[in-house]
């Protein structure tokens, strides 16, 4: 019996008959395709889970003190240079230390992340942190300093980045990545305000574990100077 035959008498063919791209073939296809088609959601990274879970409700960026909203492009910001922390994992590259738990641990453990400005981050680039001699040009907008491989923050989170660092010193057992009488110094310059405390209580809750020396700034007198090489 032809098509037309089976169209004419009223007859329906059975499943087994149906072409795959006919209309009843292509209804039954599409479900499958649709879900072989669709890509799977990807898990969100550190740094958006870092923004969803510390800057819900927004807050300011690091340097330049910019306020920015939830959806709003901030770039997230390490206040330990990773290539120094690679280094210390003994990788030479970012994808040979992807499965290095201690690596992922300490790049992004959250005390030393901070929402910077695109700008703000492309000057620093993993510049170590640091003192630049009289005349160096100041940014203007956002008062810190640029010399080769050295980046100098403005005075007002000078205490912020010096707590950040010697944490993660501390807490990861890597390496000062910068001078330590000068953390120690821009650290009781710029002893810790309540949205740094506030912060720092947040993350000891998302995180399970406090900056010490946020909550108790005489502590970092503490500190063993590190041994000369």
């Amino acid at each position: 019996m032809s098509v037309t035959q089976a169209r004419t008498s009223g007859t329906r063919t059975s499943g087994s008959d149906v072409h795959p791209l006919s209309l009843p073939g292509l209804a039954i296809l599409l479900p499958a395709l649709l879900c072989w088609s669709t890509p799977s959601q990807a898990e969100p990274s550190a740094d958006d889970l870092f923004i969803e879970q510390v800057y819900a409700e927004g807050g300011q960026t690091l340097y330049c003190a910019t306020p920015f909203m939830p959806g709003d492009r901030v770039r997230i910001e390490r206040i330990y240079p990773d290539r120094q922390l690679l280094q210390h994992a003994g990788c030479t590259h970012a994808r040979l230390c992807r499965n290095n738990a201690d690596y992922l641990r300490a790049s992004n453990d959250m005390h030393h992340m901070f929402p910077v400005e695109r700008q703000s981050d492309l000057d620093r680039r993993g510049a170590l942190f640091g003192e630049l001699r009289s005349g160096v040009p100041t940014s203007e907008r956002c008062g810190y300093r640029l010399g080769f491989q050295t980046f100098e923050p403005p005075e007002a989170v000078r205490g912020i980045v010096a707590r950040a660092m010697m944490y993660m010193h501390v807490e990861h057992d890597v390496p000062l990545a910068g001078s330590y009488e000068m953390f120690l110094r821009w650290h009781e310059e710029s002893p810790p305000e309540t949205a740094e405390r506030e912060r720092n209580a947040l993350i000891g809750e998302i995180q399970g574990n406090r900056n010490p020396f946020i909550d108790n700034p005489a502590s970092m007198r503490n500190v063993p100077p590190p041994s000369p090489f």
